[in-house]
């Protein structure tokens, strides 16, 4: 099976990805990886009754039985990198879905290629609204998370996974993130 997220720009082998941050003036170095540690309907739940009606793992999510969620891997490109910017995204997954997935999580001899259909749960800053976008969750072998597609659709999130970014993007997706009350 090939890799969904393809692109055909050329690879930076000896150059280490870093630039100097506009904010706090610190060099940061490599590209990074942001995740979230719950799907964002996990703030639709009172704190009071979250230990109650919420089933949290760092991989799956469970709120009243009813709502199933995993973690995943969202990458995008980076033009002249081989390593992606990442973003630790939540999807959620029908029943059906989450039960089979489940059924092979800690399985070490899991191989690539089931795929199941997702909606996207995390809420990822610099875009406009990214709660709900439709996904493919693609399979990885064991102990590696899903990898995440996002629908061909026009929203910025899905041009960038598919076209990748630039450099600069890269930095200036990484200070709003890093810093941000100051953007």
């Amino acid at each position: 099976m090939t890799h969904p997220i393809q692109t055909t720009v050329g690879f930076r082998d000896t150059e280490p990805f870093r630039f100097e941050c506009a904010t706090c003036g610190a060099t940061h170095e490599g590209i990074p990886s942001f995740g979230w540690d719950f799907p964002a309907q996990c703030l639709a739940i009172p704190d009071g009754e979250r230990v109650r009606r919420v089933v949290l793992s760092d991989d799956a999510c469970v709120i009243d039985d009813e709502w199933f969620f995993i973690r995943g891997c969202l990458e995008i490109p980076v033009r002249g990198y081989r390593e992606p910017l990442n973003y630790g995204v939540w999807l959620s997954l029908s029943r059906d879905s989450f039960t089979r997935y489940s059924s092979t999580f800690d399985d070490v001899n899991r191989r690539s290629g089931a795929s199941y259909f997702g909606w996207l749960c995390s809420a990822i800053p610099g875009y406009p609204d990214t709660q709900l976008l439709k996904t493919s969750v693609h399979v990885r072998p064991w102990p590696t998370r899903p990898l995440v597609q996002l629908d061909a659709t026009d929203h910025p999130l899905a041009i960038e996974q598919r076209e990748g970014v630039n450099p600069w993007r890269v930095q200036q997706i990484v200070e709003r993130i890093l810093h941000p009350r100051h953007r």
